[in-house]
């Protein structure tokens, strides 16, 4: 009875380090966890399979204790593999800081230092009258054009919801504003959408691009606890399509959630198709049968001051992809 008890303890206790090791391994950084901690749980059970072999008690018992220490030991293993992880994140930071200093600016666009500083005024502004826990969209120009007041308002949300957009900025300019548009809110939940502006140019690189938004995911996964969802580009270019097959392979990598927004530009009222699917994972509560029969009702009939088709077209004359709404 007593090996009984012994086990139902190991087992209860052992339970946790799966959980632990399956969420250490999509994190894919070492910043939360704490190698003498697993060191010391390790010696522990070390201890225990000492003292059973000891005293010659060769049971299930035993069996326990070595089965908790592999999946313990894969914890240092994976520990291994995210500060590898990390140190990857913080040399591609080091580049994209060097891109920065060393970037020409664009013909007609105004200096990177003064991108977004009238942005940057309003918002700081309006941060002293936030709360805290709330839903924000950070992007570029998609983001930008939402009229967040009318659809919340339309939709009838309830959840606190902040647009934290920045027009015209590019993946490699957006690591200046972080403080501001998401810090300082400490958001619950926060909505990325980069790229409308970087793809204005077809022949982007999209290995360059990639390696940028994930720094940006790693910046906000160090500062803050919100969970972040991944909105690919709305766009029907073929450097849209490219570059977001890549962020959804880069959301399943680094635990954020990929929302599928494919189609949108195929709706009769793409903007308010687009606020739809976004509604769907701002609540804080789970989707109820009301909630699951207004999706897709708002979009199909007529709510005044929401702007019709054609907002989401950073890149005027880009080629159309009929291919891009069927993935």
């Amino acid at each position: 009875m007593a090996e009984l008890l012994e086990s139902t303890m190991l087992i209860c206790f052992g339970l946790s380090w799966p959980m632990n090791l399956a969420k250490n391994i999509r994190a894919k950084s070492a910043r939360n966890m704490s190698l003498q901690f697993i060191l010391l749980i390790i010696t522990g059970y070390v201890a225990g399979i000492s003292a059973k072999i000891y005293n010659h008690r060769f049971n299930y018992v035993l069996a326990v204790y070595l089965l908790n220490l592999i999946v313990v030991s894969a914890n240092v293993v994976v520990y291994f593999i995210n500060r590898r992880y990390d140190r990857q994140a913080q040399a591609a930071g080091a580049e994209l800081r060097h891109d920065i200093s060393g970037h020409k600016d664009l013909p007609g666009k105004p200096p990177i230092h003064k991108q977004g500083e009238d942005e940057m005024e309003t918002y700081r502004e309006l941060n002293s009258i936030t709360e805290a826990g709330g839903v924000v969209l950070f992007g570029s120009n998609t983001f930008a054009a939402l009229p967040i007041g009318e659809l919340t308002q339309a939709f009838r949300i309830t959840e606190p919801i902040y647009n934290r957009s920045i027009k015209d900025v590019r993946i490699d300019q957006i690591e200046s504003y972080l403080k501001v548009c998401l810090y300082d809110l400490n958001p619950r939940k926060i909505f990325v959408n980069m790229g409308d502006v970087d793809i204005i140019d077809e022949n982007v690189d999209a290995d360059n691009f990639i390696s940028k938004y994930e720094w940006l995911l790693y910046m906000i996964h160090t500062k803050t606890q919100a969970s972040i969802y991944i909105v690919p580009i709305v766009s029907e270019s073929q450097a849209a399509f490219r570059i977001n097959e890549r962020l959804k392979k880069l959301a399943s990598q680094t635990g954020c959630k990929y929302i599928d927004v494919s189609g949108v530009l195929e709706s009769k009222r793409p903007t308010l198709r687009l606020f739809e699917l976004l509604k769907v994972h701002m609540r804080n509560h789970p989707i109820n049968f009301a909630d699951a029969m207004e999706v897709g009702n708002l979009s199909s009939r007529r709510i005044e001051n929401v702007p019709d088709k054609g907002q989401f077209s950073p890149e005027p004359g880009a080629k159309k992809v009929a291919a891009y709404a069927k993935h």
